[in-house]
């Protein structure tokens, strides 16, 4: 049996982007950034060690330049920590996206 690569397990295509991102566990809010996201997941960098599993709620506020549209739209949702290893003197925490919604801002 031929073993898989990462890129092809996946099932959204992953976009280098790198924005703020809010992330709230179990009440406490902790900032980091994005470095990499899709409709499925989002990878992101961290000072906090996460534990596998772990639901987090999550803000993203997405630019218009980015989008390619006329306003902002913050993206806001839950996930769950499937990675959390060190990279960089950070953790690099990769979680699944269960649920996300848009809210198009002013």
């Amino acid at each position: 049996m031929k073993a898989e690569s990462q890129s092809e397990l996946r099932g959204a295509v992953r976009f280098p982007v790198k924005l703020p991102i809010s992330i709230t566990i179990e009440g406490e809010q902790h900032t980091a950034d994005t470095d990499n996201m899709s409709a499925g997941g989002v990878l992101f960098h961290l000072n906090a060690d996460m534990e596998i599993g772990s639901s987090v709620d999550f803000q993203i506020a997405m630019p218009a330049a980015v989008l390619g549209s006329n306003t902002d739209v913050l993206v806001t949702g839950t996930a769950r920590v499937v990675r959390c290893s060190p990279e960089g003197g950070r953790r690099a925490v990769a979680a699944v996206i269960d649920e996300y919604r848009f809210e198009r801002r002013q």
